[in-house]
């Protein structure tokens, strides 16, 4: 079975390979073959996943360091880590014996699943408007996902629909289906301002017929088998905020340490190391947040709201952390031959993955009224 490299291999893999890669995956917007296997080799993809399907086994805090350093390369490098080491428990929770024989699969980067929530008129919740319809032993799925990442290489969808006309979070039903589906429509030019190559696509379905096999979980359980993922989710993008502020604060270090104006390296200015500062505190917090709902996580406690509030805090953590990285390397930052300019571009992709900010604020808000007590 093998263990995992070291965490400086690790770390190492994504600041030179995945970095020697990025030209390619930039002007192609696809994972290219080669940098799949690397990955795979590296054991990407097989870090949480279960022993008994392939993988090592990693605990939630022994992951976290992992994610953080694959977060410092380019976004295309932490989201290939990210979205295998969570998509696969949903499945492993509710699935099907039969559907649970992907994930040796996935564990070896041989297949690649597509978490399908979002639309775009029906948000991510109960508003959700794609619909799944029974009859008999088969269902009949109508409706769209947007901006669905993977989807450009995926063989298999997560999609949640709602199941019946009450409108209520009991109404939606989740399914894992095949991709070559008769009527799934994949349209995979939602192009990114950052984050390239990870194959964002419109999915349209018209009575689209799913046997009942390819349902994941019961009925009227969608929603909870998307929490399952959506949750542990919130605090690996968390730590993948992390990651990437730290490598834009390394970055602002080294350029302040060589670039002079007046004959002075601009590490000696007092303004300069104030933003240095900023930076390194800000980091320091949301790292300790992360710590802290990743440990409630893998003690099996509830821990909903402190990875909103991680999210919440990291997402603005990570927008302050690369402006004072932009502004420490000045106009040159602004130039793409910066590397500063593409980890300014993919840390503001972080603000739609997994629920914008304002979802976070409302499932803060609603934890702390409900333990609050009346007066």
């Amino acid at each position: 079975m093998g263990q995992a490299v070291s965490l400086e291999k690790f770390r190492e893999f994504f600041l030179t390979e995945v970095e020697e890669f990025y030209p390619e995956v930039a002007a192609t917007e696809t994972v290219p073959a080669a940098l799949n296997r690397r990955a795979a080799e590296m054991g990407c993809y097989k870090l949480t996943l279960p022993v008994e399907y392939g993988g090592y086994g990693m605990s939630v805090t022994e992951y976290m360091p992992y994610l953080e350093a694959a977060a410092e390369g380019p976004g295309i490098g932490r989201m290939l880590v990210h979205t295998t080491n969570g998509i696969w428990r949903p499945i492993h929770e509710y699935g099907n014996a039969e559907q649970k024989k992907i994930l040796p699969r996935m564990a070896e980067g041989d297949s690649v699943v597509a978490f399908s929530l979002t639309e775009a008129t029906g948000g991510t919740g109960r508003d959700l408007k794609s619909t799944a319809r029974r009859e008999g032993d088969t269902w009949y799925l109508s409706g769209e996902k947007h901006l669905i990442t993977w989807a450009d290489r995926a063989d298999w969808f997560i999609i949640v629909a709602a199941s019946d006309d009450r409108g209520a979070q009991d109404s939606l039903t989740a399914f894992l289906i095949p991709r070559d589906t008769e009527g799934f429509g994949i349209d995979a030019t939602q192009h990114t301002m950052g984050l390239h190559g990870t194959g964002h696509a419109f999915l349209t379905y018209d009575n689209m017929a799913v046997p009942d096999k390819y349902r994941l979980g019961d009925v009227g359980k969608g929603l909870e088998v998307a929490l399952f993922f959506l949750d542990y989710s919130r605090v690996s993008l968390s730590n993948s905020m992390v990651g990437l502020a730290q490598r834009a604060l390394d970055e602002s270090v080294r350029f302040a340490k060589r670039r002079k104006t007046f004959g002075k390296v601009i590490a000696d200015r007092a303004q300069i190391q104030t933003h240095i500062a900023t930076m390194q505190a800000d980091i320091e917090a949301a790292r300790h947040l992360v710590a802290h709902a990743a440990l409630l996580c893998e003690q099996g406690k509830d821990f909903t709201p402190q990875a909103a509030t991680a999210k919440l805090f990291n997402l603005n953590m990570v927008g302050r952390v690369t402006d004072l990285a932009l502004r420490v390397h000045g106009g040159w930052g602004y130039t793409r031959e910066a590397v500063i300019e593409r980890i300014y571009r993919d840390a503001r992709g972080f603000w739609f993955e997994e629920g914008t900010a304002e979802i976070q604020q409302l499932v803060i808000a609603r934890y702390v009224l409900d333990k609050t007590p009346d007066a």
